[in-house]
């Protein structure tokens, strides 16, 4: 268990790195951004369907500041980890194989869970090359990638993207975005602020994928 921990606690030393990346936005307007994939995937009442988000008592907890923190499994209880109280559901979509999750916090940044498609037989470089062309596909750009990440009981690669966002004024908006592996699926952990790196709410981030677990 102590070498799980250590292998742990370096990866998210890792991950800790690229979420205080920072860089220029040659004077763009920042923004936010939600689904990144382009998936329309069909929304459902997230008031009246348990199967997006029910409690998940094992993992409640307090944090270090004043945040209460509550365990949830999500997503037909396939994936579970902690999150602050504070959190609202933006969204989500239950379709298999493209079901998400999108929280929103009162913090001022966005947290999603979309699960992928991807055949976990497959090697590593086969799921992070489909997400890859993925990201491309849409217009998306990779400044950060590969890193290799783990939680508790999964593996996964952190990327930081840049997405451009057509309007009048050119918007770019940036994400962490990390595929996590389990045994039975994969699934893209995306968080987007308007701020230039994460390094205000790294505490927050680290502390939920510390303790994620996906089935």
């Amino acid at each position: 268990m102590k070498t799980v921990r250590t292998h742990v606690s370096r990866s998210l030393c890792a991950i800790a790195g690229t979420l205080s990346l920072a860089g220029c936005g040659g004077g763009q307007s920042r923004a936010t951004v939600f689904d990144p994939t382009g998936v329309g995937a069909a929304p459902v009442d997230i008031t009246a369907n348990p199967e997006v988000e029910r409690p998940y008592p094992p993992l409640d907890g307090a944090s270090a500041g004043e945040d209460h923190w509550i365990g949830v499994s999500v997503l037909g209880n396939s994936i579970r980890f902690s999150r602050p109280s504070r959190w609202t559901i933006r969204d989500a979509s239950l379709e298999p194989e493209h079901a998400y999750v999108r929280y929103v916090s009162p913090d001022a940044y966005s947290f999603a869970i979309y699960q992928r498609g991807d055949d976990t037989g497959r090697s590593w470089p086969d799921i992070y090359a489909r997400y890859e062309a993925d990201v491309a596909g849409n217009g998306a750009k990779a400044i950060g990638q590969r890193v290799p990440v783990a939680t508790e009981i999964n593996q996964g690669r952190a990327y930081t993207i840049d997405r451009k966002i057509t309007s009048k004024t050119p918007i770019l908006s940036r994400s962490r975005e990390i595929l996590i592996r389990g045994d039975h699926q994969v699934v893209l952990v995306q968080i987007v602020t308007t701020e230039e790196n994460l390094s205000r709410i790294s505490a927050d981030v680290l502390e939920i994928l510390r303790r994620m677990e996906v089935e």
